[in-house]
């Protein structure tokens, strides 16, 4: 059937198998466009697809397993422990990586809930409920749920390239937040092996400039990596900042990883009652984009 198709993705175990996590498939036209997807700890979007179906994206490379495709994170997130008027224990968590890192142990991002809408005959939004807890810890046996997050995903399918816009909102729950200053924060990107910078892949950003030395380290408004995905068949995918985030560095690296950073520079504390929103817009597409074509598509979500 034309049009969009969300469902919990079925595998034809053998008996006595199961599910360890659940992914959640959206199609368009009866093709894969986009999947949500969650492990031990982080929910994530893989696969992300070209409108021929191909995955742009990697789910979990050798190299950095905590690498999920799209995901969001931050490492050096603390919680502000009050045990007496205006006294304060810190305790500092990585939402990044998977195991212990730095001294500081690893918490668990888990969808709790995913609800979808079309808006239009070309618009499908879904909205995740997701935790962010805490360490298995004394006085803390399930992990301390630290903060509760709302991530939008709009999807806009077309033939020459699916749009897909995420819209984070992340709040604290009992106690007050800080977060960063990190360089593992907060959206991240992995693109598969053929659009890799270092495995001859090519990648441009908004301001002309072609390499990962050349741009990493700039500012501007989006990257385009491209490259031959399969035999005579390229693709690419579009990274997309908004306002907030367009002034900071580019953080990207030749093993194909993007990240999208509003807290590298300086700590966010986020207060009861208080929102840290972040933006990003993907383009996944077949074939070719002129540097006109992504100007204009990321020009759109920049004034937005």
């Amino acid at each position: 059937m034309a049009g969009f198709s969300v469902r919990a993705e079925q595998i034809d175990l053998p008996r006595g198998a199961y599910h360890k996590a659940p992914r959640t498939c959206v199609t368009w036209n009866d093709r894969t466009v986009l999947g949500f997807s969650q492990n031990d700890h982080r929910a994530y979007l893989f696969p992300v697809c070209t409108p021929a179906g191909l995955p742009v994206t990697t789910e979990t490379p050798t190299d950095h397993p905590h690498h999920n495709s799209v995901w969001i994170g931050a490492d050096h997130v603390t919680a502000l422990l009050p045990f007496a008027e205006n006294l304060y224990e810190e305790a500092t968590y990585s939402f990044y990586i998977n195991e212990t890192f730095q001294g500081r142990a690893p918490g668990r991002i888990i969808s709790r809930s995913i609800q979808h809408a079309e808006p239009a005959a070309n618009h499908l939004q879904l909205v995740q409920t997701i935790d962010w807890i805490g360490p298995v810890e004394w006085g803390a046996a399930d992990g301390r749920v630290i903060a509760e997050e709302t991530r939008t995903v709009d999807i806009f399918p077309a033939e020459d390239g699916h749009t897909i816009d995420l819209h984070s909102q992340l709040a604290p729950t009992q106690w007050d937040l800080r977060i960063g200053p990190t360089r593992h924060a907060y959206f991240g990107v992995r693109v598969i092996e053929p659009l890799r910078p270092g495995s001859g892949g090519s990648v441009v950003d908004s301001e002309g400039r072609t390499g990962t030395s050349a741009i990493r380290g700039q500012t501007g408004h989006w990257i385009h990596l491209t490259g031959e995905a399969l035999a005579d068949h390229h693709a690419g995918l579009v990274i997309c900042r908004d306002a907030a985030t367009a002034s900071q560095p580019w953080s990207l690296h030749d093993w194909g990883t993007v990240d999208v950073n509003p807290l590298g520079q300086q700590a966010h504390l986020l207060e009861a009652g208080e929102t840290l929103a972040c933006r990003l817009r993907l383009i996944a597409h077949d074939g070719t984009l002129t540097p006109e074509q992504v100007e204009q598509r990321c020009r759109e979500f920049l004034d937005g």
